[in-house]
């Protein structure tokens, strides 16, 4: 569990913070492996293959239900009219939206996020390229945003960082234009990335099926090991990692008006992410006939109400 007196103006909130920093540097900056280099080249934080396979059913799901995926519909607005402006909290060094202002020239896209490095990283490659984007430091947790300000504001993956949540909503909320949308996608599971009771059931029964090079943990430890046991641990303990994520909808949903609304992967992360998802080569047919079981799993258990969702994407005006 975390600190009772975790506060954004506590030495404890400092500390994981500061920790924070100094992951994504490591993975941004000072990482001088290839994946290190394609992570500064591409501006995003490098996945497997098999996260890549999943991601892209994902969003064949939410274009299914909502008529486009998630970069289709933040473009709808960003093209909507000359001028739009969007504010992207928690952009990292902003690969997805130095993406997206490539395609939407006439839009203006302020990008936050809280490490330093990152924010210039972002800000170098879009001088580079003559975008209209720009990089600002900010906390999520303590920022003062303007009122009617932005035609939308963009969270990827963002909000399961922040512990001041509700204070976040109120500040999206007054800078939201009339008219303005929220976009996002982020992840919903218990807090600390902690497993629902019956999921945990489940993916533990699935996990112990698969053969031993399917369970190489590839980041829990000093060096990759096989673990008997699907890996779990609350990492809001220790980190900013999913500090409220299952307070995230609840709050969206009191704060704002739903548009639209995909839940999804009520297992997939378990087995596909940085941890197992390297362990998966989809050129193989039994790597690809597991991947293709789980995703099918998933997808049941969702429709049968039978799991939670551990993401989802989501409108809200």
């Amino acid at each position: 569990m975390r600190p009772i007196d975790l506060r954004p103006e506590g030495l404890e909130y400092q500390r994981l913070t500061h920790e924070e920093i100094e992951h994504y540097n490591q993975i941004f900056i000072e990482d001088q492996s290839e994946r290190g280099q394609s992570a500064r080249e591409e501006l995003q934080q490098p996945v497997p293959q098999s996260w890549v396979e999943i991601e892209t059913r994902a969003a064949a799901v939410v274009r299914g239900l909502t008529g486009s995926d998630l970069m289709g519909h933040v473009l709808r607005r960003l093209q909507h009219s000359p001028g739009v402006r969007m504010l992207s909290l928690g952009s990292g060094p902003g690969g997805i939206e130095l993406s997206l202002a490539r395609e939407a020239k006439d839009s203006k896209i302020t990008c936050v996020d809280l490490n330093p490095s990152l924010v210039q990283l972002g800000q170098d490659r879009a001088d580079q390229e003559g975008l209209c984007v720009d990089f600002h430091i900010g906390d999520l947790n303590t920022i003062d945003l303007d009122a009617a300000s932005f035609d939308v504001v963009f969270c990827h993956a963002s909000l399961h960082h922040v512990l001041e949540l509700e204070r976040l909503a109120k500040q999206i909320r007054r800078t939201i234009r009339n008219g303005g949308e929220l976009i996002t996608v982020d992840v919903s599971t218990r807090n600390g990335y902690l497993m629902w009771p019956k999921t945990r059931e489940v993916v533990r029964a699935l996990f112990r099926t698969l053969p031993p090079r399917f369970r190489i943990n590839h980041t829990a430890y000093d060096t990759c090991r096989i673990d008997e046991e699907v890996w779990e641990m609350d990492t809001s303990a220790g980190s900013m990692e999913c500090i409220r994520s299952e307070d995230i909808i609840p709050i969206l949903n009191s704060m704002f008006v739903r548009r639209q609304f995909v839940p999804y992967f009520s297992l997939s992360r378990r087995f596909f992410d940085t941890m197992y998802g390297p362990n998966y080569d989809l050129r193989e047919s039994l790597d690809q006939a597991v991947l293709n079981w789980i995703w099918e799993l998933d997808c049941h258990y969702l429709e049968t109400n039978y799991l939670h969702p551990e993401t989802f994407f989501g409108i809200f005006g």
